[in-house]
């Protein structure tokens, strides 16, 4: 069975069943005494999330995927809301960066806060592949910019046009058309001419985060793990941006595939360049939503 309850250590006070999702362990009275059990109709249900092992007071509930030792005590932080607070607003999207690698020991450092992202699902689908060798990036970049160069000239084209509608949507075209593609012909302008690479930025690594197609939630996942990575950079003065130019390639361009062994089942959702920052911001600008209320 996937979850089981040492009946010896458990005290029935029924927590584990309110925290779990899907309400797999199950508190009832038995001849007048209370117990725990699993429900028979709902363990298949199990995404194997761990919140029934972690709440546990009486350390009674075992999961089958999970050892002991996986479940490491709580620790007291040393930081308080401000200081919270402050990192959010002083992180900064990072375009320009020195030349100079950043350590696979810092890499590493960051991938350790992208394994405790939480997930929709519950389960650990997300991986990442982190790019810092300068001949693969510059592969990279070259495929990439092919796949959009014949972008631009089929939006061109209302023929290839209309079929591009019709397999991404209004939605998608319209972002293409107003958004993406202005700007992305100056990209490939100064890219054709040696004055810069503006889709990598001329970052010295770049990490991707992929998940299986049909994953629930796929994107999401890697978006939050992303979002893990660039606070841990944060932390550790490595700058970084998200750069949604990179994953369409690395999904549509089978050279790209190839190149960085994605798997048919798989696609990237999410990307970061990262870098020490060649220039540093002095000042924090106003940021706000478009609204936030109450009902």
């Amino acid at each position: 069975m996937i979850v089981s309850i040492d009946q010896d250590a458990c005290k029935a006070c029924g927590i584990c069943g309110q925290v779990c999702p899907r309400h797999i362990p199950v508190t009832a009275d038995n001849n007048g005494k209370k117990i725990t059990m699993i429900s028979s109709e709902r363990i298949d249900l199990c995404i194997e999330c761990g919140h029934c092992t972690a709440v546990c007071p009486n350390q009674a509930i075992q999961i089958k995927c999970f050892n002991e030792e996986d479940f490491a005590p709580l620790e007291k932080l040393d930081i308080d809301d401000h200081q919270f607070l402050l990192l959010m607003k002083q992180r900064r999207s990072v375009r320009r960066y020195k030349d100079k690698p950043v350590p696979r020991e810092t890499i590493d450092r960051i991938i350790d806060a992208v394994h405790v992202a939480p997930t929709g699902t519950g389960r650990m689908t997300t991986g990442v592949i982190v790019i810092d060798n300068p001949k693969t990036l510059a592969t990279l970049s070259e495929l990439a910019y092919g796949l959009y160069e014949g972008l631009e000239k089929n939006l061109k084209n209302p023929i290839a046009r209309f079929f591009i509608r019709r397999q991404v949507g209004e939605k998608k075209v319209r972002m293409l058309q107003d958004f993406v593609m202005p700007g992305m012909h100056w990209y490939i302008r100064w890219y054709r001419e040696g004055k810069s690479n503006e889709i990598l930025r001329d970052c010295p690594a770049l990490m991707l985060f992929h998940s299986p197609i049909y994953e629930p939630v796929s994107a999401e996942n890697c978006l939050i793990a992303a979002f893990h990575a660039i606070m841990m950079a944060q932390v550790m003065g490595i700058g970084t941006c998200f750069n949604d130019l990179i994953p369409p390639a690395c999904n549509r361009v089978p050279e790209i595939r190839n190149l960085l062994g994605i798997l048919d089942d798989r696609e990237v959702y999410a990307s970061i360049t990262m870098g020490y920052p060649k220039y540093q911001f002095k000042r924090i600008p106003l940021r706000k939503l478009a609204e936030a209320r109450y009902l």
